[in-house]
């Protein structure tokens, strides 16, 4: 039996070598990919005037960078913040971008003629971008994107509907979620699926009015790690949708924003679709003044990082105890790396370096409906974590 044990402690450790430099060879891809999206890369190509090749490649070359510079925006924001933004873009980014760029190398030039082209690697100043962004009201994703929950109840004649009245039965978004998630989601925010991520039942599981408190709002915000509470009213009342949204900041518990506004609604329409592309308008004209009203206002500093000690108890094999690190590491938001630490006969530890308190880990783990295997939390506190495969 004592072979057997050592035979089994010397597999783990085998296996404890094998992950840890598998690990290590997947965060130095990682990094390597990381530092290439920061490049850009552009072509430009000019005339050289009166024989004046000097000034023909200089003014070829700040070419190639603007529209480097200017690519660069564009993959960053998205296509449809661009178009929402574009007049604070030309007046405030675009005529002094050249200053954004940080350095450049010329990997190709080519002259034909009078014709001169050249093939430019640049690097943008991502720091100063942001904050010229920021200044200038302009929604940006070089840190992350801001996590939103939407409490926007609809009301149709007698009728008014609100999920958080019973959140396990209303399985489907109504067309007013619908709206604000494709418009939110464009401008570069990351909505909430309220129905993918269902908290377990027996939390807030009182009843809730359709006007919500502050505080509510911001209860509801938490339990879903959200960023940011939308919340609010969509009418339809003589042929006319009337709207009011209010954004709550989570992490402060206070209303950052409001906006409200209307749209017509031809006679007789009540084709859904149609309904639902009225609303879309509505939502998009008010999301061009209440996104960027979020974006000033909100508190974007990611939570500090914390070491946990975590450790997976009743394993069988040490495949488990991988397909968890994996499960983590792509489910879990705010796991940043994951050290193996100890080895039993039925157990392996880690250290996780995580972007939040443990309650909020514990929480994130037990509650994600793509869970490896089933768990169930041992004795724990803030020295260590002890999940137990069932």
């Amino acid at each position: 039996m004592t072979g057997e044990k050592t035979r089994k402690k010397r597999f783990f450790t085998i296996f404890l070598i094998a992950f840890l430099f598998s690990s290590l060879q997947f965060s130095q891809a990682f990094a390597g990919d990381m530092s290439g999206k920061k490049e850009c890369f552009a072509i430009g190509t000019g005339t050289i005037v009166k024989g004046n090749l000097v000034q023909g490649k200089k003014s070829t070359i700040r070419m190639a960078l603007l529209k480097g510079a200017e690519n660069y925006l564009v993959r960053l924001l998205g296509n449809q913040a661009v178009a929402t933004h574009f007049e604070s873009l030309a007046n405030e980014i675009l005529p002094n971008i050249d200053q954004e760029i940080q350095n450049f190398h010329i990997l190709a030039e080519q002259q034909v003629g009078n014709r001169y082209s050249v093939f430019v690697k640049m690097k943008i100043n991502e720091n100063s971008m942001a904050e010229k962004l920021m200044e200038a009201g302009v929604f940006q994703t070089i840190n992350r994107s801001v996590k939103v929950l939407f409490m926007v109840s609809e009301t149709r004649g007698p009728v008014e509907v609100f999920w958080w009245q019973d959140a396990a039965a209303h399985p489907a978004l109504t067309p007013i979620e619908l709206a604000l998630h494709g418009v939110l989601q464009d401008r570069g925010f990351n909505p909430v699926n309220r129905i993918m991520d269902l908290p377990p039942s027996n939390v807030l599981s009182g009843q809730f009015p359709a006007n919500l408190l502050p505080e509510d709002a911001t209860q509801w915000g938490r339990l879903f790690s959200a960023d940011v509470v939308i919340y609010g009213k969509s009418l339809i009342l003589d042929h006319k949708l009337l709207l009011n949204l209010k954004a709550i900041d989570v992490r402060k518990g206070i209303q950052i924003c409001e906006k409200s506004g209307s749209q017509k609604i031809p006679r007789g329409t009540v084709d859904g679709e149609k309904i639902l592309d009225i609303m879309r308008k509505c939502v998009n004209r008010l999301a061009v003044d209440l996104c960027p009203c979020i974006l000033r206002n909100i508190n974007t500093e990611p939570e500090a990082t914390n070491q946990l000690d975590v450790t997976l108890a009743g394993i069988s094999q040490p495949r488990q105890f991988q397909t968890f690190s994996e499960f983590l590491k792509a489910h879990i938001p705010g796991v940043k790396n994951i050290i193996p630490s100890k080895i039993s006969d039925d157990s392996m530890s880690a250290t996780i370096d995580f972007q939040g308190d443990w309650i909020t880990f514990i929480s994130l783990v037990l509650n994600h409906q793509n869970l490896p295997f089933p768990l169930h939390l041992g004795q724990t506190d803030t020295d260590n974590i002890l999940f137990y495969l069932e």
